[in-house]
């Protein structure tokens, strides 16, 4: 996809998505000119297919479904030198966070679903003991990923090392951290929050 011929045209360019992404960034994709400092800054680079500048000018062409085809949004480390780099205030670490907010709302089959699963389950961790359980999470990655042998011989020596806890006791301030799993949804409805 990263060579494929690109064909423009009212039919092509979804402007109403990049009026979204823009919306829930709260940056505007329209104010880069392609200077490409986030890019050379950019320490995940390597490993993207899209650059953080060629992920800028596929939005402003309006050709979001390569954005979210790809797996470059989701290797983006929100290290913010990209945001810092930027001589016109483009916020593109937010902007990655919107696509990542979109792919996720999407639902869709994606390369990196493994990453969408992951932080689901890292989430569920943390609501459910207020701190992070690693045991649980290693288990019920592997379960629903479909690996369930993945670590089968990593975890006994993690555990006889006292790295992995069989056991695990929750949060103290367990109904704090329910409040803002609360508050954050709230946010979500209103559309103030990716």
């Amino acid at each position: 996809m990263k060579h494929s011929k690109m064909t423009l045209s009212q039919e092509t360019m979804n402007l109403d998505f990049v009026k979204k992404v823009e919306q829930l960034s709260g940056s505007s994709v329209r104010r880069c000119f392609q200077c490409g400092k986030c890019s050379a800054g950019c320490p995940m680079r390597s490993f993207m297919e899209h650059p953080p500048n060629r992920i800028v000018r596929l939005l402003q062409l309006g050709q979001f479904e390569r954005v979210l085809a790809g797996r470059s949004i989701w290797y983006c480390a929100s290290c913010e030198t990209c945001t810092t780099r930027c001589p016109n205030k483009v916020d593109l670490a937010a902007i990655m966070d919107a696509l990542r907010k979109c792919s996720w709302d999407a639902q869709g089959a994606s390369k990196e679903s493994l990453v969408q699963l992951a932080n689901s389950l890292f989430l569920d961790n943390i609501r459910s003991y207020g701190r992070q359980y690693e045991m649980r999470l290693a288990a019920a990655f592997n379960l629903r990923s479909g690996k369930l042998l993945k670590d089968f011989m990593l975890g006994p020596k993690l555990i006889t090392k006292g790295k992995l806890k069989m056991f695990h006791q929750k949060n103290k301030n367990l109904a704090d951290i329910e409040k803002i799993f609360k508050r954050i949804e709230e946010l979500r409805k209103q559309g103030q929050a990716p």
